[in-house]
This record gives structure tokens, sequence and C-alpha cells, in this order.
């Protein structure tokens, strides 16, 4: 057992140190490239769940199978409504994922300040 302990003891101190040196840079560079990728692939499919693109490609064309200017009328008044309500759904999301980017950005500078601080 003390073999063992010698052998791998300076590694794991090694590995240690070097995650604390490397974990600003990774943050910055793989991290934060990883969390645009998930933060834009989560904004998509929130936009392909709501089917915005859908409601606006769709527009003018009439829901039921009369082609009179009522049933044209009634069908882009309630598309427009089902697109203001679904895109001030996604403007929720698309704003919850921007502060959490802000957040993900500033948390190392905020937790190294206050290290910092209490240092002082």
């Amino acid at each position: 057992m003390t073999k063992s302990i010698l052998i791998y003891a300076p590694k794991i101190i090694f590995d240690f140190i070097f995650d604390i040196i490397y974990f600003l840079p990774w943050w910055y560079s793989k991290g934060i490239v990883m969390v645009f990728k998930k933060a834009f692939n989560f904004l998509q499919a929130k936009e392909e769940e709501l089917a915005l693109l859908v409601w606006f490609k769709n527009i003018t064309k009439p829901m039921y199978p009369e082609h009179n200017w009522k049933s044209l009328l009634k069908s882009v008044i309630l598309r427009i409504g089902q697109i203001l309500v679904r895109s001030i759904i996604f403007s929720f999301w698309f704003l919850l994922i921007l502060l959490i980017l802000a957040l993900y950005i500033i948390l190392p500078i905020f937790v190294i300040w206050q290290i910092i601080y209490q240092f002082i």
C-alpha cells in the first residue's frame, strides 16, 4: 500500500495543480464554445417546438376549406395572435438563455474577485 501511495501521489498532485491552472483557459475557450452550442441547440429546439416559422409561412393561407375573404381574415387574425403569443414565449426563452450565458461568463471572474477580496 505504501508503494502505491508513493507512486501515485506525484501524479495526483500534478493533476490537481494542472486542473486548477487550466480551469480558466478551459472555461473561456472550450467550455464557452460548448455552452454556446448547447444554448443554440436549445433555442433551435424551442423554435421548432413553437413552430414560429411554420406560422409565418402560412399566415395568408386559409385555415378552413372555404376561400372567401371572411375565412381568410379569420385565419390571418388568428395566426397573428398565435405568432404574437409564440414570439413572447420564445423571447422569454431567449432572454433566459442570454442571462445564463452572461452568468457563465461573469461567474469565474466574480468568484476570483471574492477570493481576493477575502484575503485583503
